[in-house]
Formats: C-alpha cells, structure tokens, sequence
C-alpha cells in the first residue's frame, strides 16, 4: 500500500497541472497613467466590425490543398468582461467611425497578420460548397498579434486607419501548434462562413505584456475566437493597418482584386497556470488517497 500511495503522488501532481491550466487569470486594464479602466478582466470582446484579408484568395474554387496566402487582421474593442470604473463607462468608443462619442473617448485596438496554407479541402457537389480547414507556416516573424491604446478614437474600419496609431501594449506570436481554423464557401454565390480559435503567448524574441496597460498579466496566453463572414457587410474596408501607425512589422495593405476581405467578430481571453489550484488539487488528491488507505483493512 505504501508503495501505491507513493506512485500517486505525481499522478495527483499532474492531474492538479492540467485543470489548472484551463483556469482564467484576471486582469487590470489601464491607461497607462494609472487610471484604471476595468478591473477582474478576463477577456476582451473586440468589436463586430472587426474586418479580416486572405490575400490573393479570389474564391471558395480556389482553396485547393497546399495553398498559401497571407491573412490580415484589425479591430477596435467594444466591452470586456469585468468590472468596469466610471473612466471606462461612456468613453469608450466602439463604433470604429472615425469619429469618438466624446472628447474623453479612448480605444484599444488589435491588429494582426497570419502566414496560412489549405491543410485540407473537399467539394461537396451536391450543396455546391467547398469547405477548408487552415493552418499557420511556423516561420519566425509571420504570425503576430499586438494590442494597441489611444487617447483618440480613431478606428475607421471603411479606410483601415487607426487601428496601429496608438501605444503597443502587448505583441505576442501565434502558436502554429495551437490553432484550428475552417470555412465552408457556396461556389455559385461566394457567401461563407468560418471560425477561428488559436492561441498567442510571448514566444519569439520582442514578444512582450506592458503592465502599465494590462497589469497582472505575465506568463500567460491570449485564447482568440472568432466568426468569419463573407461578404463582408458592415466590415467592409479599404486598407488595412493603414495611416500614420504604418509600421515595419504591420505595413500599409491596400485591399487588392482578388482578395477575400471578411467580417469577423472575435474575442480573447487569458489563461494561465494558477500554482495555488495546482496545490489545492493536488493535495485534495493526496487526501483521498490517504484516507482510502486508512481505511483499508489489516491483513
């Protein structure tokens, strides 16, 4: 008995290791100065008109196995989940007009640029659709996410600007490892819908969290969801990551013909390993152990 108590120790131990790590982490949004915006944050919930690009990808006939394109991303953010302070309520603008509510407005924005390729693909002849499963190229640099903040609200989904003008508060790198993404498109009229869920952490070099903004979070990763929606509708834009933002590592795109430009609405949100949980179930386990063995009975 001795020795099958001792054997479940790491059991127990790894058990405790992965609830825990589907536990959320809450945070603390700022502005940087110290004004706190919201407080037990565990996700942020970006704005419907968020708009996404497969570059190069001119119809559903065209997802063929093996291809690769380009996939851009931006939005504004709309609500949080969490406890909002009176310097959140009322100022935040989740239009992405162009035009702030007032002359208090903020926004955090997020952008990002995904290296893709068709990992599988099929013709269903009979509905006309050709549905599409996606992964990411791992390549150093390819698949980045940042989240910007801006004392003016400024996003304009219809031009692309705004959206990379601010203060980068976090840059993180999808994980190639860690993402599932589908879309299923009518051959005779285009119109699609997808999902996407994929995970970024702090995992090349330059990848970081800025705790003035997003203070709490340190080792951790950013789950994003999100429906794709083609046409676009309201998501329809021009550019992406356009105007004074422009930037090396988010250039200026131009919406081009035949690219696919998307409506997607998305949202992310943390989690980390709690060591507190890990010990808590991991001693719990112990405990049920012990007291089985307690009860047993003498030979």
């Amino acid at each position: 008995m001795k020795n099958s108590f001792r054997k479940l120790i790491p059991v127990a131990a790894a058990l405790g290791l992965v609830f825990a790590a589907s536990s959320a982490q809450a945070f603390t949004l700022k502005n940087g100065a110290g004004t706190t915006y919201a407080t037990g944050v565990s996700s942020l919930d970006w704005n419907s008109t968020g708009s996404g690009v497969a570059k190069n990808v001119a119809n559903g006939v065209s997802l063929t196995e093996g291809k690769q394109f380009d996939f851009l991303y931006q939005a504004n953010l709309s609500s949080v989940n969490g406890k909002t302070t009176g310097n959140f309520r009322g100022n935040l603008d989740s239009t992405a007009d162009g035009s702030p509510n007032d002359a208090d407005a903020f926004e955090f924005t997020i952008v990002a640029k995904l290296s893709e390729y068709v990992k599988t693909s099929s013709v269903d002849l009979k509905n006309g659709t050709v549905s599409a499963t996606f992964g990411l190229n791992n390549v150093v640099g390819a698949n980045k996410v940042a989240i910007y903040y801006d004392t003016k609200a400024n996003a304009f989904t219809s031009a692309g600007t705004g959206f990379d003008d601010g203060i980068m508060v976090a840059l993180l790198t999808v994980d190639p490892n860690v993402t599932l993404s589908t879309f299923t498109t009518t051959i005779a009229t285009g119109n699609g819908l997808g999902s996407t869920k994929m995970t970024a952490s702090k995992l090349e070099a330059g990848d970081f969290i800025d705790q003035n903004y997003l203070a709490g979070l340190t080792k951790l990763s950013f789950t994003y969801d999100s429906n794709l929606n083609l046409p676009a509708g309201d998501s329809l834009t021009s550019a992406f990551h356009a105007g004074p933002g422009n930037t090396a590592l988010f250039p200026t795109y131009n919406v081009k013909a035949g690219d696919l430009v998307f409506k997607v609405d998305g949202a992310t949100s943390v989690n980390v390993p709690e060591p507190a949980s890990i010990m808590l179930l991991g001693m719990g386990m112990l405990g049920l152990v012990g007291a089985k063995r307690r009860r047993a009975p003498k030979a």
